[in-house]
């Protein structure tokens, strides 16, 4: 089993309704959407989803009908956040992401951080639930422990010398 799986219908349908809803403006860019399979742990905190921008080597490996230069940026997604979380909850981690993509004054695309935990427009965005993101991030980590453990007390013990 690889690590990365390529987008389905559902993702790829969430992700331009948020882009048209919201970003209109990086609507020529050229995303690859991807599933990670496994679980992300960066500072100690599980990674729902990131965007990245991709090596030339990247780019060059990426190149495809629909980006024939290769992909401008890569958006990976928690699989199995996808599966547990809501339609709400996919939106807002979309939008949380395309928050990170900046074109500068060249046109050139950036990557920027967050303002503060998260960006102040999604703060008031997801006022009707701010500890969404929270909440979401705790419900996948359980799940994961959870395999994580059925996978241990499925395995043989291990024979006594």
């Amino acid at each position: 089993m690889h690590r990365y799986e390529e987008s389905d219908e559902s993702l790829t349908k969430t992700f331009l309704d948020i882009v048209e809803e919201r970003f209109g403006s990086l609507q020529f860019l050229k995303f690859k959407l991807l599933y990670d399979t496994k679980k992300r742990i960066k500072q100690g905190k599980l990674i729902l989803a990131t965007v990245e921008l991709p090596s030339p080597k990247i780019k060059f490996f990426s190149r495809d009908k629909i980006a024939v230069d290769g992909y401008d940026l890569l958006i990976i997604v928690d699989k199995k956040m996808w599966e547990l979380a809501s339609e709400v909850d996919r939106r807002r981690v979309f939008s949380h992401e395309m928050r990170h993509v900046f074109l500068d004054e060249k046109g050139d695309v950036k990557l920027i951080g967050h303002e503060i935990e998260d960006f102040y427009v999604e703060i008031k965005l997801n006022g009707d639930d701010p500890e969404w993101q929270r909440k979401l991030g705790m419900l996948v980590s359980d799940i994961y422990e959870q395999e994580k453990q059925m996978l241990k007390d499925g395995k043989p013990k291990k024979k006594e010398k």
